[in-house]
């Protein structure tokens, strides 16, 4: 009765309430037409954001209510006084009346969370790895190095340092928060012509300059912290999926170089490292590029990433000042509000919220 609880109480409206965040998210999105990176991106992340609201509250059950009507739907903001405070909440209280009970789950939650240390540890041990796997200077890779200054002048980025890598996966990508590492498989620049490695080279430092390992890593965690949650994957591949359209939109802005070029160099890039490529092992994390293409989807995200490099026209994609602002309001309300679902089954009253 306690595990089912636990499910019936919290898992499964954080499932809800993620989804049900992130259709709406979809949908505001669609109807106002924002094409701002930044926006689309803190929309994105409203279901990796719900399920912490959803935890942390009380649940507060009208009985009366359910004396003449078995079910409702409706929208409701939390009540800010039952957040956290649980000792006074009959339900959450019955949750933890077993003591076995309540030492089970706290065992579990910490083997969860020492679980998703270590992996996050791991991950970031190996991203370091191949950021000194082997360093090079300019005398080294004059080419990479040119195609750095030049952009870096344009764009007033940091410029990273350059680290090659052998490694059995071969995209390249961008390590560090600060100080930032340039992380390119030699197999790889040479596949490419000019054209290519200068757009590939320029749109990893595109994520220098929208600060995505930042935000990658955010959404990374908070994902993981509610890896039960589907609506959690999926708002994480469209976050990854949005800042790589954000980074080839910022290409085509800053290198002065037509939107078609830059498509044409892209897809040929892709094109070249599906034939280069070697899938990493079991033990070894993927890199959070989107270089790498999954067999599966890696079409249609394709297709819609060139589409959008096609239709940008190289200015600044980002909204006014007063629109942001609502948008940002929009996000509030969004992630406060609860599309409540109830009903009860016999003695039994489930609550999706």
């Amino acid at each position: 009765m306690f595990f089912l609880n636990l499910l019936l109480n919290y898992l499964l409206p954080v499932m809800f309430d993620s989804i049900m965040v992130l259709l709406l998210a979809l949908f505001c999105l669609s109807i106002f037409r924002i094409k701002d990176p930044g926006i689309r991106i803190l929309f994105f992340f409203l279901p990796l954001l719900k399920p912490f609201l959803v935890i942390l509250e009380r649940i507060n059950i009208n009985k009366f209510y359910f004396q003449h009507n078995k079910s409702s739907i409706g929208l409701r903001f939390p009540d800010p006084q039952s957040l956290i405070k649980h000792g006074s909440d009959n339900s959450f209280t019955a949750i933890l009346s077993s003591d076995t009970n309540y030492i089970i789950l706290l065992v579990v939650i910490a083997a969860i969370l020492i679980l998703l240390l270590i992996r996050w540890i791991n991950l970031a041990m190996f991203y370091r790895s191949l950021a000194y796997e082997e360093k090079v200077g300019r005398k080294d890779v004059p080419d990479i190095y040119k195609v750095i200054d030049d952009f870096i002048s344009r764009t007033g980025i940091a410029g990273p340092d350059v680290s090659l890598t052998y490694k059995t996966y071969t995209s390249p990508f961008i390590v560090g928060l600060k100080k930032f590492t340039l992380v390119i498989s030699p197999v790889l620049a040479d596949a490419l012509n000019e054209s290519e490695k200068t757009t590939l080279i320029q749109h990893e430092l595109g994520h220098i300059k929208r600060k995505d390992n930042l935000i990658g890593w955010v959404a990374l965690i908070l994902r993981d912290l509610s890896f039960f949650n589907p609506a959690a994957y999926i708002a994480y591949y469209l976050i990854r999926s949005e800042q790589e359209r954000a980074c080839d939109r910022f290409v085509v802005q800053y290198s002065g170089r037509p939107a078609n070029t830059i498509a044409r160099d892209i897809l040929n890039s892709v094109l070249k490292l599906k034939s280069l490529i070697k899938k990493p092992g079991p033990l070894i994390p993927a890199t959070s590029s989107t270089f790498t293409l999954s067999a599966f989807f890696y079409r249609k995200r394709l297709e819609n990433r060139i589409d959008a490099i096609i239709s940008s026209s190289g200015k600044s994609i980002n909204i006014r000042l007063a629109p942001k602002i609502l948008m940002y309001i929009l996000f509030l309300f969004l992630l406060l509000i609860q599309i409540v679902i109830t009903f009860k089954s016999g003695s039994h009253i489930f609550i999706l919220r």
